[in-house]
């Protein structure tokens, strides 16, 4: 049924973008085996993208040799595809720093260096936030982030360190920025209260207006109980006190996960859609149809 949908709506897609998070390896061989089943199966589908949102947890560890070879092994098959990546870091991304100090994200880093070709991240490792466009959607990504000296991190939602800069005040006006806009999708680490494994934090951005019409996360693989709870198989949820739909789109590996999963957002004249795939086993999980 998936298959058939998406051919009867080929022709009116504006807009698709391949959707991914939480990688999230210490080993670099395993890193390279869920990463390439992904690759592989997306080559296999033939779906054209303009681009990737990779909403964090990119690698995992304390070892900057293994973290500087798994960055470049995905920089190279992005590359390849040619598709410019938009990334959010999550809590994973910055293992190194909270065990070293050194405010040192491999990932975060190379996805800067390509600014030329596309790619976006946020502009300054302290900032927690950036805006892209989706032909006419605006795009607010929510990110972790790290003093440039190392001094202070913020991930899973509360600071570590001293001298954390920031204030509900401040979320609170980025959330007015985003409800000013015309129509919006926000996308990041983590959920919103309603989501998988919400984190208090992403409160701090409610009241949402109307004009958002869906969040996109990661974090909470698909399939782990041990940290996902009761809510370690749900895909798609609501937003407390809201009529925003969430989706959580983790993750690309199967150590804590049940699969090696990403998605997919077409956005079309009239509504969106995310389609989640399956790469282990080479399927459909399940389709969001949402209209304006």
């Amino acid at each position: 049924m998936i298959n058939e949908f998406l051919k009867t709506s080929e022709k009116h897609v504006k807009h698709r973008v391949w959707l991914m998070s939480d990688l999230q390896q210490h080993d670099p061989d395993r890193s390279r085996r869920c990463f390439y089943t992904a690759v592989e199966d997306f080559e296999r589908l033939g779906l054209k993208c303009e681009k990737v949102w990779y909403m964090g947890d990119s690698v995992e560890g304390e070892d900057l040799n293994k973290l500087n070879e798994m960055t470049k092994m995905q920089e190279e098959v992005f590359l390849r595809l040619g598709l410019p990546v938009n990334y959010c870091p999550g809590n994973h991304d910055m293992d190194y720093l909270a065990a070293s100090g050194r405010a040192e994200l491999p990932f975060r880093a190379m996805v800067a260096s390509h600014k030329a070709d596309g790619w976006k991240t946020t502009e300054k490792l302290s900032d927690f936030y950036f805006w892209d466009k989706l032909g006419d959607i605006d795009v607010l990504f929510l990110c972790d982030c790290a003093a440039e000296d190392g001094s202070w991190r913020f991930c899973h939602g509360s600071p570590f360190g001293e001298g954390y800069p920031y204030t509900y005040e401040d979320f609170r006006r980025v959330a007015e920025e985003r409800d000013s806009k015309a129509k919006v999708i926000t996308a990041g680490h983590y959920s919103y209260p309603g989501g998988n494994r919400a984190t208090e934090y992403m409160g701090g951005f409610m009241p949402i207006s109307d004009n958002v019409k869906l969040h996109i996360y990661g974090h909470a693989h698909i399939g782990d109980s041990v940290w996902a709870g009761k809510d370690w198989g749900r895909q798609i949820s609501g937003t407390d006190n809201h009529m925003l739909t969430q989706v959580n789109i983790s993750s690309l590996e199967t150590g804590r996960g049940n699969a090696i999963r990403s998605a997919f957002l077409e956005i079309y004249d009239r509504g969106m859609a995310v389609f989640f795939r399956n790469h282990s086993k080479k399927c459909w999980d399940k389709m969001l149809v949402l209209n304006d």
